[in-house]
């Protein structure tokens, strides 16, 4: 505060209509706990240069986010088709949730035009499986409208999954709009190995 300010605080209140409660003028500057309140709004100058630069920040932001939300819903699908191959494995060798007694063979069965697949046990427990039921249906739509079966790569539409722990040799892939893919390929022994090439 400069010496005009101080002097203009000091002086002594005239009699009349001023507030004779307060030692200061009422045209003084109002301020509450160190907050000037004659300077608290936004000019519209400023209000347009932030969001400007918001606009800009977003703009740039954008696109790398929804390529990272798409690429996303397919590694989640492939995920869940890798955890669907595991599950099957442990029905098939342990007899875990068939609910029929003793071990039976499991099948994971692709329907590529339709992008679903059902996961399978045998009627019988016997190897060469003369039927069979359904346990549990899954679509792709459930991870993304634009993730499909990539039939020109898949090379199986069924994977076998034996009482001994063996496996059909397989390798399905999957696509989604931006020419993202994902394989899921299991070898014979029942390991099963997913990787992404992501655009």
């Amino acid at each position: 505060m400069d010496f005009a300010a101080e002097q203009m605080i000091s002086l002594p209140m005239p009699a009349g209509p001023f507030n004779q409660r307060t030692e200061r003028w009422p045209m003084e500057k109002k301020e509450i706990r160190g907050i000037n309140l004659s300077s608290r709004a936004f000019t519209i100058f400023e209000l347009v240069v932030f969001l400007g630069i918001l606009a800009v920040v977003l703009g740039f932001g954008y696109p790398p986010f929804q390529r990272y939300y798409t690429n996303g819903h397919l590694r989640s699908a492939a995920r869940g088709i890798a955890a669907d191959f595991a599950e099957q494995k442990q029905r098939a060798m342990t007899g875990v949730l068939t609910g029929l007694g003793g071990v039976r063979v499991h099948r994971l069965a692709l329907n590529l035009g339709a992008n679903q697949y059902t996961l399978q046990r045998c009627t019988t427990p016997d190897n060469l499986c003369p039927g069979w039921e359904d346990i549990q249906f899954r679509s792709l739509n459930q991870y993304g409208n634009d993730i499909v079966f990539d039939p020109g790569e898949t090379n199986a539409t069924n994977v076998e999954f034996q009482t001994r722990g063996t496996v059909t040799q397989a390798t399905i892939v999957l696509t989604n709009g931006r020419g993202s893919k994902a394989r899921i390929q299991s070898n014979v022994s029942g390991r099963t190995y997913v990787d992404f090439d992501m655009q």
